[in-house]
């Protein structure tokens, strides 16, 4: 994206989005749906991979299908065909009206908890200790090499990005 309309444009969607990347975005998808110039800017570096996309999924169907003509079936396993089945269409979009929405989020969180499961028999104790209120065993008390290392890797790392 070398042209500097396009980037121009994108630090205009930046400015007008006052640094909110995301409405940059919508701003700018609705620029380039008028501005034939942005649109091509943008899509440049991509357009290469969007045509080679668009090739594999078009010839991909007429490679399978060619496959089927190539190999007939047998003629001792025909198979009749499956009846077709209606697939519903899917209707309008239900929408809540705003008072129905108001009072489901109003009851939101009210209510009795669920209740929760009795154990049947207690569970066997380990002759392990454990940690109050879990089943995982105490951990160690030094950390091995490898997390000692790891720690050390995501501190120094932690360490350059924050001093630049």
């Amino acid at each position: 994206m070398s042209d500097s309309y396009t980037s121009s444009k994108i630090k205009e969607a930046l400015v007008a989005s006052q640094g909110s990347r995301a409405r940059a975005q919508d701003i700018l998808l609705g620029w380039a749906q008028a501005d034939d110039r942005l649109l091509r800017g943008l899509v440049e570096p991509y357009l290469k991979g969007i045509v080679t996309g668009t090739i594999e999924r078009v010839t991909k169907p007429a490679a399978e299908k060619s496959a089927a003509v190539a190999q007939p079936p047998s003629p001792a396993i025909v198979r009749a065909p499956a009846p077709k089945v209606p697939v519903p269409k899917p209707g309008p979009p239900r929408e809540l009206s705003p008072e129905a929405l108001d009072k489901a989020l109003s009851l939101m969180g009210q209510g009795a908890l669920p209740p929760r499961p009795s154990p049947a028999a207690p569970a066997p104790r380990s002759a392990s200790p454990l940690k109050l209120g879990t089943t995982n065993p105490v951990p160690p008390t030094k950390a091995g090499a490898k997390h000692q290392q790891t720690m050390r890797a995501l501190a120094a790392l932690y360490a350059r990005k924050h001093r630049d």
